[in-house]
């Protein structure tokens, strides 16, 4: 949508064909329809949904609640219009912390929250981004905030200002220790991988769940290079699997194993399936295993099916091997409890 100020149409407002012409701060705005290109995700269809939806919640609220808003409301501002910020309304204000709050997984606020809230920047030590991996090393930790990270697909080089095709992969993660493994949410909701030399464009901000206000939108972009390059250049990846380095045949919905640095110790936090009537399921793996991640260990689990077999604690032994017949995979192998599928297998172990 493009907006334009009018001399000529002082004190017009109203809709002609796509023209609609408003009154903002004195000033006439001229602005044209948009349309949509392409065609609408899943993910756009939530959204919209979720927005009509907070919309018309605020008909719902108190008089004293709409006050509460339209006060707080006289503290904030809108997006920049010519130079002068504009004046937003409770109702804006309210939709607008709701959206954030929602794709949070929180529930809608009625009561305006009683002060403003100012976040920070996000700074972080580098961005790495090859056809395998995209992660996000050394963020400084916001205790009790949420990162949101929008990224572009891969784009030509020679592209200056691609932020504009950013979509969000994430509506609030948690930093792992400082690093953001944004691989798999990556791939996931755009389904391709970024091509060596092709430019990834990436916004970032902290987002506070309890109130719905954001931060400052950091920009970055780099263009994508082999794990080769990368590894020559300084970056060391973490010994980590995830959804993205497993193949589409695993039997396991959700995969994170975390390996510690010159340590035996792993961390595991995955959803098994099952398969067959096997009491087990495979993780199958892309890549070879590093030799110092091979090896048996023992983690703790907990059903997830209904009634009954809900939470229903349970043991499994893990084996984590490379093979010259059917490659490299990790079987978690049901050994205690009463078995359910699905099951979550989570907690630390010992690798040996």
């Amino acid at each position: 949508m493009q907006a334009l100020p009018s001399i000529a149409f002082g004190g017009f407002s109203g809709s002609a064909k796509d023209v609609t012409a408003r009154q903002v701060g004195g000033r006439t705005i001229l602005s044209v329809r948009s349309f949509p290109t392409g065609p609408t995700t899943s993910a756009q269809v939530v959204r919209r949904a979720s927005l009509s939806k907070i919309s018309k919640s605020f008909k719902l609220l108190t008089a004293d609640q709409m006050q509460g808003w339209d006060r707080l409301a006289e503290h904030c501002s809108g997006a920049s219009v010519f130079g002068q910020k504009a004046e937003i309304s409770g109702l804006n204000l309210y939709i607008r912390l709701n959206v954030s709050r929602t794709m949070a997984g929180e529930s809608i606020l009625s009561d305006a929250p009683t002060s403003l809230v100012a976040l920070p920047n996000v700074t972080y030590e580098n961005i790495w981004v090859t056809p395998k991996t995209i992660v996000i090393k050394g963020i400084a930790h916001e205790a009790g905030y949420k990162m949101v990270v929008k990224m572009s697909a891969g784009q030509s080089a020679g592209v200056s200002s691609g932020w504009s095709k950013t979509v969000i992969i994430t509506p609030g993660m948690e930093d792992d220790w400082g690093d953001a493994d944004l691989s798999y949410l990556y791939f996931k909701t755009l389904g391709v991988k970024p091509a060596v030399g092709q430019k990834v464009f990436l916004e970032m901000y902290w987002l506070d769940p309890v109130s719905g206000f954001t931060g400052q939108t950091t920009k970055d972009a780099r263009v994508c290079e082999s794990e080769e390059d990368a590894a020559a250049e300084g970056y060391v990846k973490r010994n980590k699997i995830t959804m993205a380095d497993l193949k589409e045949e695993s039997h396991v919905s959700e995969c994170d194993v975390d390996f510690s640095t010159n340590s035996p110790v792993i961390s595991f936090d995955a959803v098994c399936l099952g398969h067959s009537n096997v009491a087990s399921s495979e993780a199958y793996l892309e890549d070879e295993l590093p030799a110092d991640c091979v090896g048996t260990s023992m983690a703790l689990a907990r059903g997830m099916g209904e009634g009954n077999a809900c939470f229903a604690a349970q043991s499994y032994i893990i084996w984590l091997r490379n093979s010259s017949w059917d490659g490299s995979s990790i079987t978690f192998a049901h050994r205690g409890g009463y078995y359910v599928k699905p099951t979550e297998v989570f907690g630390p172990g010992i690798l040996y």
